[in-house]
């Protein structure tokens, strides 16, 4: 499966910085708006917290703020964390401080499927 081969290569990207979450979330956010369908989700896999050359803590409140403003304008907005190690308590709060409840954490690829599953079923049964 493609899961067995592709899984492991993505979870042994390092991460290097200048990831603009809150901006890849708006570009995302505004395709969504673009289509048709009444029901609209966005995942949003991360393995840190948001990141770049001077965006430091305004990378956080930038996320929070892309956010939620993207579920103003009805898009429900979900946050995937992978890790290879465990999660601290500072990086946990950090993620739910941006995404409120709507946050998956996941330490290790293989425990992906059993996590994601549940919030796949849901949001797709919703838009039946």
């Amino acid at each position: 499966s493609t899961f067995n081969t592709e899984a492991p290569r993505i979870m042994s990207l390092t991460p290097q910085d200048d990831n603009r979450d809150g901006v890849a979330i708006r570009v995302a956010s505004d395709r969504l708006l673009s289509r048709s369908e009444q029901q609209r989700f966005l995942i949003v896999f991360s393995d840190g917290e948001p990141s770049a050359f001077n965006y430091s803590q305004d990378g956080i409140l930038d996320t929070y703020e892309a956010v939620e403003n993207s579920r103003k304008l009805g898009i429900e907005v979900f946050n995937v964390f992978l890790s290879q190690e465990s999660i601290t308590e500072s990086t946990e709060q950090t993620i739910h401080n941006i995404y409120g409840q709507y946050a998956i954490f996941v330490e290790g690829v293989e425990h992906l499927p059993s996590l994601l599953s549940p919030l796949l079923k849901k949001l797709l049964l919703k838009s039946f």
